[in-house]
C-alpha cells in the first residue's frame, strides 16, 4: 500500500497552492496524492430544501471537472494522483476520510480571513487542524 498525502481542494488560489505544495512533497516522499473536494451540503433557501437534482449534477459536473484539471497541472513525475468527491461538512469528511490507514498527512490551503471573521465563521483550514486524526499543514 502506497502511503499518500490528501490534500482539500476547493479551486481557489490557495488550494491550488496546497496542491503545488503537496505535490511537491509526495514526490520527495515517495508517496501518493489524493486531491479531494467536498461538495457541502447546500440548503436552497428559497425552496427551503436541499438542491435541485439538475443544480447538484451541475455542481458535481463542476467539482469533477476541476478536480481533473488540477491532478493534471501540479508538478507530480514518478507521483500517482487520484482524485475523490466527497460530500458534507468539509473539515468533519476530511477528517473522516483522513482516518483511512494510507493517509499519513493533510494538506490544506488557508484563507486569508480577518480574527473577527474567523471567530464567527471559522474555517475548514482551523477546524481541520483541531479534529484531523493525522498531521495537517497549512500552506499560506
Amino acid at each position: 500500500m502506497t502511503r499518500s498525502i490528501l490534500v482539500a481542494v476547493d479551486g481557489s488560489d490557495e488550494s491550488k497552492a496546497a496542491a503545488e505544495f503537496a505535490a511537491r512533497l509526495a514526490q520527495s516522499t515517495h508517496s501518493g496524492l489524493e486531491l479531494a473536494y467536498v461538495l457541502p451540503d447546500i440548503i436552497d433557501p428559497d425552496l427551503g430544501s436541499n438542491l435541485t437534482e439538475r443544480a447538484r449534477a451541475e455542481r458535481t459536473d463542476h467539482a469533477h471537472i476541476m478536480l481533473q484539471e488540477l491532478a493534471q497541472s501540479v508538478p507530480r513525475p514518478n507521483t500517482s494522483v487520484e482524485t475523490a468527491l466527497l460530500e458534507g461538512s468539509p473539515a468533519p469528511r476530511l477528517a473522516q476520510e483522513a482516518k483511512r490507514s494510507d493517509i499519513w498527512l493533510v494538506v490544506v490551503g488557508h484563507r486569508g480571513r480577518g480574527a473577527v471573521e474567523r471567530a464567527l465563521l471559522g474555517s475548514v483550514a482551523d477546524r481541520l487542524t483541531q479534529i484531523s486524526p493525522k498531521p495537517v499543514v497549512v500552506v499560506r
